[in-house]
């Protein structure tokens, strides 16, 4: 019986420190303020009451913080839109959605902003450990046809390339090669194949676009432990002092009424050399008179890649309404990468941030610069180039 007892009153004893660790730590893991007592209405309840109340706040939470009409209308739209291809049988499908260009000017970053909606199929999303590799999130969803394997008739190797999806759903494609790369006849036979497909384009700046992409092939050299014509240009002055003269030579100030000829003439040199791409890209007027014949900025989005990188929301919002697309992606849900302080995705149902490669951003993370000289003389080779785009698309962009 004596050992009843002490076993009662010990029981007792250790549920009165228990009890008291709980009004301390008020059954929520925050330390009350030492100086912090009870109040008197507190103090009248028995302990039993006082640890129910505070049961039940630690159990429901504090009420929740009050939704706005904007994320209740939003939720449910986003709901219906995902009910709508539930049980659906996936298929192949021809894009609505190509990403046409530009290489090195954010095309990547734009269509992972744009992966999240619910209506928008791309080809699969990579596993953590190849989500750095340089090239295969690149390559993971380029499928490289128009330019690649168009051969006048047969789909079948673009399917290969695209993801399966349900109908009614936007397949989604991305090869930037197709803006300014050969053959000629990309945006004719991307045309006839898809006649009610819209693009997209993101152009940036020229300089800069250059000395990103000779860079890349800089680092395809490595990966791939292969050796080549760049291998002779251990920085990017002495890739230009070659080539800039060259390139200079065959194309010069932009000439109205040569543009066209000049146009076939870039496509032309890129074939003899390759490396001339990495100054020729960045003409973007003349790559626009081979598309514009098929194209206009009605089925033609052109993007600042300036404002892409420093404040992609608001492009997100506007391309949704380009494509007739539910605008479930707000410019809100687009936020700086407190590690990288480049913008990311962030879900608004879970809080998730969609971080961009490490790979990205390579030559905007400081550690690839131009000299004052290499940006003077780029700047003197695209100035009448950057001032005839700017007069063909009535829009000026922050370059110069």
């Amino acid at each position: 019986m004596l050992t009843l007892v002490k076993k009662l009153l010990i029981a007792f004893f250790v549920l009165n420190l228990v009890i008291l660790c709980l009004l301390n730590l008020g059954l929520r893991g925050e330390v009350l303020p030492r100086n912090q007592v009870l109040s008197d209405k507190d103090q009248s309840r028995s302990i039993a009451e006082y640890l129910l109340r505070r049961f039940q706040n630690f159990q429901y939470g504090e009420p929740p913080a009050p939704v706005s009409d904007e994320d209740k209308l939003r939720r449910e739209l986003w709901l219906k839109t995902e009910e709508q291809f539930q049980n659906k049988t996936k298929d192949h499908h021809l894009p609505k959605i190509i990403g046409i260009g530009t290489e090195k000017c954010g095309t990547f970053a734009l269509f992972n902003f744009l992966r999240p909606h619910p209506m928008i199929r791309m080809g699969r999303e990579l596993p953590p450990e190849l989500k750095d590799d340089p090239f295969v999130g690149d390559l993971e969803i380029e499928a490289h046809f128009f330019n690649q394997r168009w051969n006048g008739h047969d789909l079948k190797p673009y399917f290969t390339h695209l993801p399966l999806a349900e109908e009614g759903a936007f397949v989604a494609e991305k090869t930037p090669a197709y803006f300014s790369f050969p053959p000629l006849f990309v945006p004719m036979s991307m045309k006839k194949v898809l006649p009610h497909t819209k693009l997209l384009l993101v152009l940036c700046d020229p300089v800069k676009r250059a000395l990103s992409d000779f860079h890349q092939e800089w680092d395809l050299l490595r990966v791939h432990n292969e050796s080549g014509e760049l291998t002779r240009y251990h920085n990017f002055t002495s890739y230009l002092d070659v080539y800039l003269p060259r390139m200079t030579q065959e194309v010069g100030e932009w000439i109205e009424e040569r543009a066209t000829l000049m146009s076939y003439r870039v496509i032309k040199e890129h074939n003899k050399h390759f490396l001339n791409h990495i100054l020729t890209v960045g003409l973007y007027a003349l790559h626009l008179k081979r598309w514009f014949p098929y194209y206009d900025q009605s089925n033609l989005m052109i993007i600042d890649g300036g404002k892409l990188l420093s404040d992609p929301g608001p492009i997100i919002e506007e391309i949704q309404d380009f494509y007739d697309l539910p605008k479930l992606l707000l410019k809100e849900d687009y936020v700086r990468d407190p590690d990288t302080n480049y913008f990311c995705f962030k879900d608004w149902k879970t809080g998730e941030l969609r971080r961009l490669p490490k790979s990205k951003q390579r030559t905007r993370n400081g550690n690839a610069k131009l000299t004052d000289e290499e940006t003077v003389r780029l700047k003197s080779f695209y100035k009448t180039h950057n001032e005839a785009l700017f007069k063909m698309l009535n829009r000026t962009f922050n370059w110069v």
